[in-house]
């Protein structure tokens, strides 16, 4: 999986976790187990968005370096 495929399913995973999320309620956590769902479903929202942000750290330096390498031809 390229790493543009990875961060698009990484994207799509934490809208998909976020909808999770937004759909509960405070008083569900009273049922067993829950919890530890909710717990799940938040790391893996931050884990998907810790590989976007990672990805677009990424892309920003690349983009910074073309700029710098292409920006010279103008000066």
């Amino acid at each position: 999986m390229s790493n543009q495929e990875a961060t698009i399913q990484a994207v799509q995973t934490l809208y998909a976790r976020l909808d999770t999320l937004r759909q509960m309620k405070v008083s569900d956590m009273l049922y067993p187990g829950q919890q530890t769902i909710v717990e799940q479903t938040i790391e893996e929202a931050y884990a998907a968005l810790a590989k976007i942000e990672t990805e677009l750290e990424e892309l920003g330096e690349t983009l910074e370096y073309h700029h710098a390498r292409l920006g010279g031809a103008f000066e």
